[in-house]
């Protein structure tokens, strides 16, 4: 599964690239219910932290906004609440075959809150006997691509979650333990993937796994589990 992303790009960059500008309350930090503001380029982070991540959400598909990873159903309401369903039905990545049959992501996915969310690279661990193996994954080039994500209105700010499918065969080789990959929307498709008209079928014709010769793989050697999140 991801539960891990990198995004070395600073704002300009990313506004750029996404030919979309930040929503000014996220940009000048006056967004206190989102806790610490936004800082680009972010360096690998685990989800189980619960980050602030820029994405671009169907409610405003022409603008950046941040969210936290960790999709909160509409029915959590206080932190207390959250810690415990996060830690009890982590919602960091949703298998797309079966979203709409979860309730957590019930409500997203009959709204069409759907989402992007930029990235430059994401790690996956290969086992190897008794030892993972890190790899950072992406695009060849190493331009920005976009996962694709649901998201959920929340008390605060918003939250998402990553959208999985099965692996392709560079992924199959490296996350040789669960055979998945993060859904890549490719960048032709980043309108349609926002649209209230994109119909179901679409949806699951877009959440098939990325083309494995327009991505590229790097080994970084052995290192640590990816953590928990308590």
């Amino acid at each position: 599964m991801c539960y891990s992303t990198t995004l070395d790009r600073d704002l300009k960059a990313l506004e750029q690239r996404l030919n979309r500008r930040m929503i000014d309350e996220f940009k000048r930090g006056e967004r206190p219910d989102a806790g610490d503001q936004l800082l680009l380029p972010l360096d690998r982070t685990s989800a189980f932290a619960r980050p602030l991540w820029p994405v671009v959400a169907s409610k405003a598909p022409d603008r950046i906004s941040v969210q936290r990873w960790g999709l909160l159903p509409r029915y959590i309401r206080s932190e207390e609440e959250a810690q415990e369903f996060l830690k009890r039905t982590p919602t960091f990545n949703a298998i797309s075959e079966e979203v709409d049959a979860k309730r957590s992501y019930k409500h997203a996915v009959e709204s069409g809150q759907r989402c992007l969310v930029p990235v430059t690279g994401f790690f996956e661990w290969r086992h190897e006997g008794k030892v993972k193996v890190p790899y950072r994954i992406g695009l060849k080039g190493g331009d920005v691509f976009c996962l694709a994500g649901l998201w959920e209105e929340h008390d605060g700010v918003d939250t998402y979650t990553v959208l999985t499918t099965r692996a392709n065969p560079l992924l199959a080789f490296i996350h040789n333990s669960k055979q998945r990959m993060p859904v890549i929307v490719p960048e032709a498709q980043w309108d349609a993937w926002l649209s209230p008209d994109l119909a179901p079928d679409e949806v699951k014709r877009l959440c098939e796994p990325y083309p494995e010769e327009e991505m590229e793989a790097e080994r970084l050697g052995a290192g640590p589990a990816q953590g928990t999140l308590f």
